[in-house]
């Protein structure tokens, strides 16, 4: 029995749903949708990275970026202590939910976004992306984006299914939750367009840009209002050498090879912790963790999401020592924090990765070939190359890499060295970071795009009724009405409420007439066809084509859920389509 202290709350948030659906025109009001995500997505990410400073300020005594300050000036016991505690949360929280948290949330947010009309659960993505950002201050080697990412994806999903809108707006929303997340996360709303445009939806439609674009713009600003308005990596300004082109090829395959590399060690590591027995692996992040902070009392710069690393790779002030240890190390610490369970993103530690590594590559050539660039340029081209390699999208990589550090002198071989990791990644690996996840779990993504990208399916063909009767509709009525049909048409009965009852068609009709006394006493009730599904504009265009495979109709009512005839479907507009 529903307690009664809750019921006002339940009418007013009825009250609340209908005002926002019938607020505006359907297409306003989803655009007012997609403000809303962005700024909800926004607010979150303020949120979220408050609790981040205020965890990372309370263990480590660090103040607001400079965690690896912190961290190097703690104790031993310290950066050993502080990661097991982290692990033993996650650990905790794994028990109390009973499911593990492992695996980061794009792929995650793919799936839902391909696969399942963009559900994902809401209170889920919120405590995972808690845990998440608590794990990461106490120095899970992951990225906090994964946390900022999920809670806008789910937020946006939330709002679609809570209005009922239609699959296609309702998963273009956790698309603009995603990419809001991403942008509010590190001030890049154009790289974080293009990354919710060419790695969650595999399209750069037109259609679908302008949302993608305005969840971004209002969820950065709010961050720039609420964090920080500049670049995340305040770097000096490095001028390009024509040598920096032919470098840059070479960097370019180098970290191709290197980006397959991470995409391969995250997914053997986690298969090998698959098969650990199901009873142990609540306390999977707990050992991972402990590991992590045993080599950090060696290896601090491991801990967290590598902020502070990569600034330093980005200024120069790294050795060479360093920035060959690092990027090996961090990627193992990574692989096995990911797959023991410990929730987090992996976008931040492969902009670790190829930092250091494009930095070695620097200071090499600088012996090799001196007088070009510092080694701190070549650690950005590296950003960009590993990043482009790991996602299979150099598009939105070479756009985030310059937002995130202001910088345009470099843009040409940063451009070129994205495109050959990419090419030399796929072919060594053909999957990305971010769907060789869904691969072994056997979840295809579909190589073209979806028509759902592009039209709403079964709403967007949908035609009015032209004529409609009650039951108590005399025969003679109805057959007027019938004959006046075009070709293909049928007859609907509803209620006053307008409510779907049956379907009368003129074939049908006949069989219903085996005594011409009894015509003047028919009417609309005696001769429908009440059996007959109709259909739900929330169905995909394949749903819909296997229910005209069952029946001989031209066209089949669509309802909505309270069975109100909202109009008709044709069989020639769903065939028009060619693929389903």
């Amino acid at each position: 029995m529903p307690t009664p202290r809750l019921e006002p709350f339940r009418g007013f948030r009825s009250r609340l749903r209908n005002t926002l659906r019938g607020l505006v025109r359907a297409e306003r009001r989803f655009w007012l949708l997609v403000a809303l995500v962005g700024l909800i997505s926004g607010m979150g990410a303020v949120v979220l990275l408050k609790v981040l400073r205020f965890t990372q300020h309370l263990f480590w005594g660090s103040e607001a970026e400079g965690f690896l300050s912190g961290v190097i000036a703690s104790p031993s016991w310290r950066r050993f202590l502080v990661p097991v505690l982290g692990g033993a949360l996650v650990s905790l929280v794994t028990l109390l939910i009973g499911q593990p948290l492992r695996g980061h949330g794009t792929a995650g947010i793919i799936e839902s976004i391909w696969v399942k009309s963009g559900r994902l659960s809401l209170p889920r993505a919120l405590l995972r992306g808690l845990v998440s950002i608590v794990a990461v201050a106490l120095g899970a080697p992951l990225g906090r984006e994964g946390a900022l990412l999920q809670t806008g994806a789910a937020s946006g999903s939330f709002l679609g299914h809570w209005l009922r809108l239609g699959p296609g707006q309702a998963r273009l929303l956790v698309a603009c939750g995603a990419a809001a997340g991403v942008a509010s996360a590190y001030n890049v709303p154009i790289g974080a367009a293009l990354f919710g445009l060419e790695v969650l939806l595999g399209s750069f439609a037109l259609e679908l840009f302008g949302p993608i674009v305005l969840a971004c713009v209002v969820a950065t600003l709010v961050s720039r209002i609420l964090i920080a308005d500049h670049p995340s990596y305040v770097i000096p300004h490095y001028v390009m050498h024509p040598r920096e082109l032919l470098l840059a090829v070479l960097l370019g395959v180098l970290l191709g090879g290197a980006s397959a590399l991470y995409v391969r060690g995250i997914n053997v590591l986690s298969d090998l912790l698959d098969r650990v027995p199901r009873k142990l692996t609540p306390f999977l992040p707990l050992g991972a963790m402990t590991l992590v902070g045993l080599a950090a009392v060696w290896l601090p710069h491991l801990l967290g999401n590598g902020y502070d690393a990569v600034n330093a790779a980005l200024l120069g002030k790294l050795s060479l020592v360093l920035l060959v240890v690092l990027p090996l190390a961090k990627l193992l610490a990574t692989s096995l924090c990911a797959g023991a369970g410990v929730p987090g993103g992996l976008f931040t530690p492969s902009l670790f990765y190829g930092a250091l590594l494009g930095g070695a590559f620097g200071q090499v050539m600088q012996y090799v070939w001196p007088g070009g660039a510092p080694s701190g340029a070549y650690a950005l081209l590296g950003m960009g190359a590993v990043l482009a390699g790991t996602t299979h999208a150099p598009v939105s990589a070479v756009l985030i890499i310059f937002e995130l550090t202001g910088d345009y002198g470099l843009i040409l071989p940063l451009m070129l060295g994205a495109f050959l990791a990419t090419m030399i990644s796929r072919r060594l690996e053909p999957e990305s970071l971010y769907t060789s996840v869904l691969s072994r779990r056997n979840v295809r993504i579909p190589e073209s795009v979806p028509h759902w990208l592009r039209e709403e399916g079964t709403r967007a063909m949908l035609m009015p009724v032209r004529d409609r009767v009650p039951p108590s509709a005399s025969f003679q009525e109805i057959v007027v009405l019938l004959l006046e049909q075009p070709s293909g048409a049928d007859l609907y009965v509803t209620d006053e409420e307008g409510r779907y009852l049956g379907t009368i068609t003129l074939d049908e009709l006949k069989g219903h007439l085996p005594d011409y006394s009894l015509l003047g006493a028919t009417i609309a009730a005696d001769v429908m066809d009440r059996h007959l599904r109709p259909v739900t504009p929330d169905l995909s265009l394949s749903e819909v084509a296997a229910r005209f495979a069952t029946t001989p109709l031209e066209r089949l009512p669509v309802v909505d859920t309270e069975r109100r005839l909202l109009g008709t479907i044709s069989k020639s507009d769903v065939l028009k389509q060619g693929r389903f």
